[in-house]
């Protein structure tokens, strides 16, 4: 594990310091190191001892600790108020992550709306979506199987540790989805005990993954409502299946999202397809293709802005969110020069410094 991963880890096992106010001291001190440091003896080593045992514990259950600064780490993930430091992944998490979908609903849903859910997956298997969901019983259950029938892969975001499936029904179901391509992921460590409050604090992540966010079936009391307010505060994309009953008390959430306007409802795939198209730029095309077009222009558009001695250190930035320490390897550059460079960049307004101290293109 690298020196940055670990110390972000121990950081995350400190008391009081969730994701927001971890993030806002990182802002502050800049490496997670340093932030580390500013703790007592006492209360460091024992977050640090505590990180390493997790490690080897999350290794033997053969997986991996993926901080905010690792190339695999989600990129829609990091734009959520709230991001995990670091994640708990098993599996291989898609190449085409950031065109993916999540489906949420209730754990006790009908057969019109595991119809409807299965539909939506059909779909997403055309354009090469993902799918995300929380592999509990009901719609998400339905949502996973059908990703897997239809090739398409697919992510559970689970609300406790990787040492553990919940329900125990899904651990075939769990099995599959790793065996086909698909990955699992949690913020907790093994071995954390469940509390009801992680159910709710899961779904910030399975929406903050996804480019946008399908209710296929809720009442108006349905913890997936949780997910569609997420949705709507991170300015995701959100739709809702329109209702086939029209009394029935299971469908009352998907008709409060949709009369207060807080979600585009969903008649038809048809409708639903070209909605998508229209609402979410980034599906009208392979996302690969559109990215690369756009990176290059961009890239080259900009390097006519930058100082000639700077532009080489852009360049290695916009690769991906790199630490000084690593861009200093990669050019071969002293450190001291680097960070001269970067604060040129920065300055200048061509590049950011993230949390962590690490930098990427504004």
């Amino acid at each position: 594990m690298k020196k940055r991963v670990h110390a972000l880890l121990s950081l995350t096992l400190i008391d009081g310091l969730g994701p927001v106010k971890l993030k806002r001291f990182l802002e502050k001190k800049g490496s997670p190191t340093t932030l580390l440091q500013s703790f007592s003896p006492s209360v460091r080593k024992k977050a640090v001892d505590r990180a390493t045992e997790i490690n080897e514990e999350v290794h033997a259950l053969g997986a991996r600790v993926i901080s905010y600064h690792c190339k695999e780490y989600p990129e829609n993930l990091k734009r959520i108020v709230d991001p995990p430091a670091v994640i708990y992944v098993k599996g291989d998490l898609p190449e085409e992550l950031k065109r993916s979908i999540s489906i949420v609903g209730t754990r006790r849903c009908c057969p019109e709306g595991r119809r409807l859910a299965e539909k939506a997956v059909e779909l997403m298997a055309q354009q090469n979506c993902p799918l995300v969901s929380g592999m509990a019983l009901g719609i998400d259950t339905a949502s996973h199987k059908a990703a897997l029938l239809n090739g398409l892969p697919t992510v559970a975001v689970l609300a406790h540790g990787l040492d553990r499936i919940h329900p125990k029904q899904n651990k075939q179901l769990s099995e599959r989805i790793l065996e086909k391509g698909g990955a699992l992921i949690s913020e907790h460590p093994p071995g954390t005990s469940v509390s009801k409050w992680m159910f709710a604090a899961r779904n910030r992540i399975l929406v903050g993954i996804s480019v946008a966010t399908v209710l296929a079936e809720s009442p108006v009391s349905g913890g997936s409502l949780i997910s569609v307010k997420i949705a709507l505060r991170e300015g995701r994309q959100t739709y809702a299946f329109i209702p086939p009953c029209s009394f029935d008390p299971r469908w009352d959430g998907n008709r409060f999202v949709i009369e207060e306007g807080r979600g585009i409802g969903i008649s038809n795939m048809s409708d639903w397809h070209r909605s998508l198209l229209k609402e979410v730029p980034s599906l009208r095309t392979p996302f690969k293709k559109v990215e690369a077009r756009v990176k290059s222009r961009r890239l080259h558009d900009t390097l006519h802005q930058i100082p000639d001695k700077c532009k080489s250190v852009y360049i290695e930035v916009s690769r991906e969110s790199q630490s000084p320490h690593e861009i200093s390897r990669a050019l071969r550059i002293d450190l001291g020069v680097l960070r001269t460079r970067l604060f040129i960049l920065e300055t200048l307004g061509f590049v950011k410094r993230l949390p962590g101290d690490s930098y990427s293109p504004s």
